[in-house]
């Protein structure tokens, strides 16, 4: 569970950006007497702005820090993504997190330079105070690390520091080699296990949904009655999903057969040619997943459509809806860059409803998605956004990005929050300059 992310020297944002999921009233360190975590929290954030204003930006970087942790050999190269705008030496991408592990707060911190970390640091609040764990520091590439151990953090620390250089985050490390008491920490902030981030992009890719599919029907007796339920919720004429293996050939292996002269003649001077070409070969005969749609036909026939064939909607809602249901399943963040691309409304606004009602979110699963969709902000038929659920994002004229909350605003009962972002009150709105536009149109053709 998240409680806040803040980030800072991170592409558009040079100063520090903080996104807090906490309620209002939450003014604590821990849950009051009588309260859960689940009670302190918000299960959803929803950010607006301008196309290229950081917003998915914002994204990237949480999903950064996710992916460092579950993949330590590319710590630096994922969460050094430094800020233009700052000039080096002091080029420098920081993270600072608040988050909950097995219902004790926790709180990481990470400063990442072009050589590598050189400050990372784990603390506790099992009773409210906050409890050192592990800190490592490093002034300089050519310096020695310095790593100071809690006298509370209990498990092999010593095993995990050995292989801890400073291109590789120690708690990455921990989390791998499965630490005893760091692991699960670190598993509540990791890609693939307390985090998922699913896109648009994703949802157009064909290679990337395969996995995503064959999960799908693969999964167990009661999740495929899932997938019934999915198809059935999005009102897509589809009936059912099939992953089979077929043998595809394909027209390119007799075309290599065919010019098999002119290949030995360039292969002889690279031989890793030839071994490259004897790959390809061997992977269009090779058998090959593939998934194909049966759809309501006329008549009560049904048709199979292959996957390439299916809309983006349709790729779109899959996508995004099978992760939201795994998520609420077993907890966690979803992250989501542009949750209304090719879907309608009425989906987008089922999926946030399912993170924002206690009857489907059981496991106190969080959403933070970007969005264009402004509908979502409004009183019809009923608010689903509160003003801590909405942030904003905006650049200035200096093109780094600021974000900042609807929360931040006077927002009095009644105010609908979708016409006044729309007339500008909050800002993060295009300002979009059409002089050049009108001078190009009405230029005389061929002048």
């Amino acid at each position: 569970m998240l409680l806040s992310f803040s980030v800072s020297g991170f592409r558009s944002f040079a100063e520090e950006a903080t996104l807090d999921l906490t309620r209002r009233s939450f003014k604590t360190n821990v849950p009051r007497e009588g309260q859960t975590w689940a009670d302190c929290v918000e299960p959803i954030a929803a950010i607006y702005g301008p196309n290229a204003s950081g917003k998915t930006t914002l994204i990237q970087a949480m999903d950064s820090l996710a992916r460092a942790l579950s993949s330590p050999e590319q710590s630096t190269t994922l969460l050094y993504q430094p800020c233009a705008a700052i000039e080096e030496p002091e080029r420098r991408t920081s993270y600072d997190v608040d988050f909950v592990a097995e219902e004790v707060r926790y709180r990481y911190r990470v400063e990442v330079r072009q050589w590598g970390v050189s400050f990372e640091g784990l603390y506790a609040y099992p009773r409210g105070t906050a409890r050192t764990l592990f800190e490592r520091t490093q002034e300089s590439e050519g310096a020695e690390m310095s790593f100071t151990k809690g006298p509370s953090l209990k498990g092999p620390s010593s095993e995990v520091l050995k292989l801890t250089t400073s291109r590789v985050l120690f708690l990455a490390l921990a989390f791998r080699y499965e630490h005893s008491m760091l692991a699960p920490v670190a598993s509540a902030l990791a890609s693939g296990a307390g985090v998922r981030q699913v896109s648009f992009r994703e949802a157009a890719d064909v290679e990337l949904l395969l996995p995503l599919f064959e999960e799908m029907v693969k999964a167990p007796e009661k999740q495929r009655d899932l997938v019934t339920a999915v198809l059935k919720a999005g009102d897509l004429g589809i009936e059912k999903i099939d992953v089979r293996r077929a043998m595809d050939i394909g027209k390119a292996s007799p075309d290599l057969k065919s010019t098999d002269g002119l290949w030995r003649s360039f292969v002889s001077t690279a031989p890793f040619v030839a071994a490259a070409v004897a790959n390809y070969a061997q992977a269009l005969s090779a058998p090959r997943e593939k998934v194909f749609f049966t759809h309501c036909g006329k008549d009560g026939q049904s048709f199979e459509l292959p996957l390439s064939a299916e809309s983006s909607g349709t790729l779109t809602w899959l996508t995004i809806v099978w992760h939201a249901l795994t998520t609420l399943r077993s907890g966690g963040v979803l992250l989501v860059d542009e949750l209304d691309a090719s879907l309608h409304p009425g989906l987008v606004r089922y999926i946030v409803e399912l993170f924002a009602s206690e009857r489907t979110n059981l496991k106190s699963a969080q959403l933070i998605f970007t969005t264009h969709d402004v509908t979502l902000l409004g009183n019809a038929p009923a608010r689903l956004l509160a003003p801590q659920n909405v942030w904003f994002v905006e650049k200035d004229d200096a093109g780094l990005s600021e974000l900042f909350s609807l929360a931040d605003f006077d927002n009095r009962v009644g105010n609908n929050s979708e016409r006044r972002y729309m007339a500008g009150q909050f800002g993060a709105v295009p300002d979009v300059d059409d002089a050049l536009l009108y001078d190009f149109l009405t230029q005389p053709l061929g002048g």
